[in-house]
């Protein structure tokens, strides 16, 4: 399974009731709300340790944050879908946003789902089970029914993108935008990950392992990579599409172990007894391509951004 936003979603979290009013039309149909969306049929976050990720997804919100800041202007009455959710943070953050009516986030695992209904719950915001690359997973009134989609550090998990954009499609009204974070081929996350499962220390433990991590392509990346063949085949106008330096700093060591140990899969492989060693490891070879700094307070990853409305 895949988990929603960098660190914390790249833990997948990325790796959840209460009474909530919802503006509702006449028929009672889909609450006025901007949706998150899940992160689909993937298998490589860790989906079964809520609060750990909750605890460690500070990459993740961070980055949540700060492309929301740079590319959403909200608009009075706006109605928000958030795809792969996750815990909630990403949902409740969005909610307080000025003009935001209320916000719909989904995500593939029911934990999450029902931890984010208890630890990050808003009058305006309601969390659902869905598939972000299953559109019959998906309400029946959220169709056509958001002016804003949000799917961050979520599509990396998912190996069919487009049954995937298809469907967030199928929920933005015409003219609404969509925001999209995604590790890209080129990402430093990818590249270690990469590593590590092929590192000759650690292979024979994972003759096994299936690597669960779908980056965008490249090739998919066109006008010089300022823009996306499959958003625009999909039926969107892409208006930014770049890679994006972002940077978040740690208490400690340890805290940046617990962050990446939700997103390396790789880990299930390991003997308990050998988890130390593999970190030793991985933290070297992240150091090497500039993922994590040397003294272990920062991390800084390369993610692709791709903001486009419905035609």
């Amino acid at each position: 399974m895949y988990r929603s936003k960098f660190w914390g979603c790249c833990l997948r979290a990325t790796f959840m009731a209460a009474t909530r009013f919802w503006r509702r039309g006449a028929s009672g149909g889909v609450p006025t709300c901007f949706v998150h969306v899940d992160h689909g049929k993937t298998q490589g976050m860790n989906t079964t340790e809520a609060a750990h990720y909750s605890q460690n997804r500070s990459f993740q919100h961070s980055f949540g944050v700060e492309v929301l800041q740079q590319y959403m202007k909200w608009e009075e009455g706006d109605t928000v879908l958030d795809a792969g959710c996750g815990t909630g943070e990403i949902c409740k953050y969005i909610s307080q946003q000025p003009g935001v009516a209320s916000v719909v986030g989904f995500d593939v695992s029911s934990e999450f789902v029902s931890y984010a209904s208890q630890n990050n719950s808003s009058p305006n915001v309601l969390y659902r089970a869905a598939d972000v690359s299953d559109v019959s997973t998906f309400k029946p009134e959220w169709h056509g029914a958001f002016s804003k989609a949000v799917c961050l550090m979520v599509l990396h998990w998912v190996q069919d993108k487009a049954e995937a954009v298809k469907a967030i499609h199928s929920c933005v009204k015409s003219r609404g935008e969509i925001l999209l974070g995604c590790v890209a081929e080129e990402s430093r996350f990818y590249q270690t990950s990469q590593k590590m499962a092929s590192h000759p220390k650690w292979r024979i433990y994972l003759k096994d392992f299936v690597p669960n991590l779908f980056p965008w392509p490249s090739s998919d990346l066109t006008n010089e990579r300022h823009s996306s063949r499959l958003l625009e085949e999909c039926g969107f106008e892409v208006l930014s599409c770049h890679i994006k330096e972002h940077q978040q700093p740690f208490e400690s060591r340890e805290k940046l172990k617990e962050s990446l140990r939700a997103v390396f899969p790789h880990l299930h492989y390991i003997p308990q007894d050998k988890h130390d060693e593999f970190f030793d490891d991985l933290f070297e070879m992240a150091k090497d391509i500039h993922l994590i700094s040397t003294d272990y307070t920062a991390g800084t990853n390369n993610t692709l951004v791709l903001h486009a409305r419905k035609l």
